[in-house]
């Protein structure tokens, strides 16, 4: 069997850059446009990323533990990271239904 270990540093390494990239994103969007449904891109965003980045330690940690705990434990952070992203779509699906409307409905009366 080949050691596959580089593949799975090499996703970590693009995750971890993603998230640094959506964060950067919510907390630019934040501050631009400060709304309930801004903030709670911005808390998605940042939870996410803790969550996936702490899954990769947790990994190392609960490899020590037999394999029906591993496997709980990994199952209730994918749980948990789950609704960090359900918490990002929310907002940003509050986003674009509330507050993109408002701005495209001051432009049009503008014209």
């Amino acid at each position: 069997m080949e050691n596959y270990e580089y593949l799975y540093s090499i996703s970590s390494v693009i995750y971890f850059l993603a998230g640094i990239c959506v964060i950067t994103a919510s907390i630019i969007l934040y501050s631009k446009k400060r709304t309930v449904a801004t903030l709670l891109i911005l808390i998605g965003s940042i939870s996410a990323f803790i969550l996936n980045t702490g899954s990769i330690f947790l990994g190392l940690i609960t490899g020590r533990f037999d394999m029906d705990t591993y496997i709980q434990i990994n199952a209730i952070v994918n749980i948990i990271s789950g609704l960090a992203y359900a918490l990002f779509c929310i907002g940003l699906l509050l986003f674009v239904v509330n507050d993109y409307k408002k701005e495209a409905t001051i432009t049009k009366s503008l014209d």
